[in-house]
């Protein structure tokens, strides 16, 4: 006996699962496809062989589905073809984004990013960093003899969580030797007044705690929330901050998501 009566019913059911699923790329290559219509497009087709399957535009939408999610051409291939109804073998993805000038493409998505966190409900932001280690050996001497150690390198990164849409945003990314301090990494290199929202909290852990960086996010007009560390302060203006102006409800509640964007990226990162 058939378990399940309306099991012809369900063919097809995954393809229609995903598609339902992907409003967050939908979005970006609806908001994608109306930035680059009737906009000037650094390449043309050549007029020798079989007509591209994608228009001029969809090829710069890939591109950009591609850079801002930071999918493999595999991932690219299905989305474009769950987005278009269109098919475009991942080698040909390769090839169609080939074309596109890097800077141009990260124009795009530097304005598609401002777009959407203009539509939606944007949440705060949160700085943190992450050890990689990599391929290649440094020797470093120890007990008069040089033993080798695999490099490591730390990323420091801003993000900013969509509520909306459910995933996070990176607005900042810098890279340094392993044991580098997080503190200046952000007031020097990760905060920039002209790619953030003004009136957000910045949430950061309390190896970035410090009156320099409180200040540096106050000139960013966004709110500093950043865990004091355990001990007593004689500066007035930190009492004040850890009295009056930290919300450890709000850095509770923002606690862990940083994470979900450092374990995605080190399964893509190869060194």
């Amino acid at each position: 006996m058939n378990k399940y009566p309306n099991k012809t019913k369900r063919i097809g059911f995954w393809k229609v699962y995903e598609q339902a699923n992907i409003k967050d790329f939908r979005k970006v290559w609806d908001t994608a496809l109306d930035l680059v219509s009737g906009s000037k497009i650094p390449f043309k087709f050549s007029n020798l062989g079989r007509k591209p399957n994608l228009s001029r535009e969809e090829y710069v939408c890939m591109g950009i589905i591609h850079v801002y999610f930071n999918l493999d051409f595999r991932e690219t291939e299905n989305m474009v073809g769950l987005l278009t109804g269109k098919s475009l073998d991942h080698s040909n993805c390769v090839r169609g984004f080939g074309r596109l000038i890097l800077s141009y493409i990260n124009e795009l998505v530097f304005k598609i990013h401002s777009e959407i966190i203009g539509i939606d409900d944007s949440g705060d932001y949160i700085a943190d960093s992450t050890k990689v280690a990599c391929d290649r050996l440094k020797p470093k001497e120890k007990a008069g003899e040089d033993l080798f150690y695999h490099d490591t390198w730390k990323l420091h990164v801003l993000v900013q969580y969509l509520s909306m849409l459910g995933f996070l945003s990176v607005v900042s990314i810098f890279a340094t030797n392993g044991e580098a301090s997080d503190s200046p990494i952000l007031r020097n290199e990760l905060l920039n007044k002209d790619k953030v929202e003004e009136g957000k909290k910045c949430h950061a852990d309390k190896g970035y705690f410090g009156k320099e960086n409180i200040k540096e996010c106050k000139n960013c007009k966004l709110i500093p929330n950043i865990v004091p560390q355990e001990k007593e302060y004689s500066d007035a203006n930190l009492k004040r901050y850890i009295k009056r102006e930290y919300d450890n409800e709000a850095r509770k509640k923002n606690r862990g998501l940083v994470e979900g964007f450092f374990g995605g990226l080190k399964q893509k990162l190869t060194w």
